[in-house]
């Protein structure tokens, strides 16, 4: 449970972080289409997070697997964010990409 509330919480501090930082460079460099993944990407910890709080009533050991998964899927999506914040850098800031 532990592992989980602090990966989760990591995960949707850097995601949220970069969706907002995303939109600003929206106004910057214009429309990019892996913005949209990485606002879709930034779903994933705030349901997993919120759907966490209405599992209390189920049994320990559903609940172990739910965190267990979560956990790995929020670490996931951390490195899907590093990568695709990477690769949007270099490609519409840095021009260097391809």
């Amino acid at each position: 449970m532990k592992t989980f509330s602090v990966v989760t919480s990591i995960s949707m501090v850097l995601t949220l972080m970069v969706a907002v930082l995303s939109i600003l460079g929206i106004t910057i460099t214009g429309l990019y289409p892996g913005i949209i993944v990485l606002l879709l990407v930034a779903l994933i910890p705030i349901a997993s997070k919120f759907y966490a709080k209405k599992i209390t009533g189920r049994s320990d050991d559903f609940r172990r697997n739910y965190y267990t998964t979560f956990t790995i899927i929020n670490l996931l999506s951390i490195l899907v964010v590093l990568w695709m914040t990477f690769v949007i850098v270099h490609d519409r800031v840095l021009h260097d990409c391809c």
